[in-house]
């Protein structure tokens, strides 16, 4: 058994691979792979180059035509062009690809975005009915009122709360004492339906039920929205009224996508209020969103404040300036798209010669043939440029004015990875 068990998992590892060699062979264009001989020695500076022979699954390169070893497919002949990856002007459109340039630009690291005070979300409470019934007294007036815990909110009447009551209180003088079974019972039914202990107690007390039971905040808060009125029938689980613990609330500031990799927790952050724009408040912060709203949109970073003084306001606007001691300066830097990195190793597809252009009726000059060959950098933090886009230092690697892949780089890895070539996960990616 356990072998049968090891040749299918064998079988299905192999079944799986020819899937994605074919899904791979159909999606990605067929000029990336293979440029026949005729078509190598149209361009200037190819006729040289070694031809070889590629499965078009990917499976083997050989230096002689003939059939895959692997999968059993004629193999077809391409032109080696070493650690290069060369891109037609068919393929630099099919990737949208866009070049920029290493320069020495003045980075910085600090910047202000818009922010807003709200209510700490774990201090939000809702109150909600634990029975049906109606509303014969409601005892909070206004939004804004203050409660504390242990406050009356509502008299509510409710049939299957009386009867419960009255259940208890015949049980009660019945047993005379809480200790009877029976009563022990009716006291936590009670207790289940939202009686308080006061409740219980005062029946078995004083042998009387009222009609009425009392709905009593169970938390300290501020009224921030009342859904019920007196008179009115409400059902069980109903919300009767929202509260919020003021005592901390919650600075929220508003990101942009590329100020993602800018912001991170703990960060010290130095914000003014609107309403007092005299004074400066310091404070770190406590959680970075790990996603945007949208594709393009906005991201949150949040700061706790402390609040028992009641300074800050609920839906007080802010401007949060985002403070690091150590700024890169002018440094040679790339745009932040160009670097492909796995934390501990990043690459940039640096764009070598020969070039073959053309020109065009205007006289313009426009890029035929396009080669990029990976080099790998040392890269640091992302910081801003005067114009507030965002850009990786670089640290070694490469040198003023060199032309880099921007969008379409990751696509660019991916043919040299399937190639064989050099790349961001080959460890033998040319320095």
């Amino acid at each position: 058994m356990i072998a049968n068990t090891g040749s299918r998992r064998t079988l299905w590892i192999l079944i799986t691979g020819v899937i994605i060699g074919l899904l791979f062979g159909f999606v990605l264009p067929r000029g990336w792979l293979f440029r026949s001989p005729e078509e190598a020695h149209d361009h200037n500076g190819s006729a040289d180059l070694p031809e070889s022979w590629a499965c078009p699954m990917l499976c083997v390169v050989l230096d002689h035509p003939g059939t895959c070893p692997v999968c059993g497919m004629e193999l077809e002949a391409f032109i080696s062009t070493g650690d290069e990856i060369v891109l037609s002007r068919h393929d630099q459109a099919m990737i949208d690809l866009t070049v920029g340039e290493a320069a020495v630009r003045n980075l910085t690291t600090s910047f202000t975005a818009p922010g807003l005070i709200e209510f700490d979300g774990t201090g939000l409470y809702s109150i909600t009915a634990w029975t049906g019934g109606r509303i014969e007294n409601l005892y909070v007036d206004y939004q804004g009122e203050h409660l504390a815990s242990g406050d009356v909110i509502a008299g509510i009447y409710s049939p299957e709360l009386y009867a419960a009551k009255q259940e208890l209180l015949v049980l009660s003088q019945a047993g005379s004492t809480l200790e009877d079974y029976g009563t022990i019972l009716a006291a936590e039914k009670l207790r289940l339906l939202g009686a308080s202990e006061y409740e219980i107690n005062r029946i078995i007390e004083r042998g009387a039920v009222s009609t009425l039971s009392t709905v009593i905040s169970p938390v300290s808060g501020t009224v921030t929205a009342i859904h019920a009125r007196e008179g009115e029938y409400v059902s069980t689980g109903q919300i009767l009224l929202e509260l919020a613990d003021i005592s901390t609330v919650w600075l929220t500031v508003y990101l942009t996508e590329d100020q993602s990799g800018l912001v991170y927790e703990g960060q010290e952050v130095e914000f003014r209020i609107d309403a007092v724009p005299d004074k400066v408040f310091s404070a770190v912060i406590d959680a970075v969103d790990p996603f945007l709203d949208q594709p393009g949109g906005a991201f949150e970073a949040r700061i706790t404040l402390e609040n028992s003084s009641g300074e800050f306001l609920p839906g007080q606007s802010a401007a949060a300036a985002f403070i690091n001691r150590e700024q890169p300066g002018a440094v040679l830097s790339v745009p932040r798209e160009s670097v492909l990195s796995l934390g501990s190793r990043s690459v940039v597809y640096v764009m070598t010669g020969p070039t073959i252009y053309s020109t065009g009726d205007n006289g313009s000059l426009r890029i035929e043939e396009a080669r990029f060959e990976p080099v790998q950098v040392t890269a640091g933090p992302l910081a801003a440029g005067s114009t507030g886009e965002v850009f990786h230092p670089i640290y070694a690697g490469l040198s003023e004015g060199d032309v880099v892949a921007l969008k379409g780089a990751f696509l660019i890895d991916s043919q040299a990875e399937l190639l064989g070539l050099p790349s961001l996960f080959n460890a033998e990616t040319a320095e």
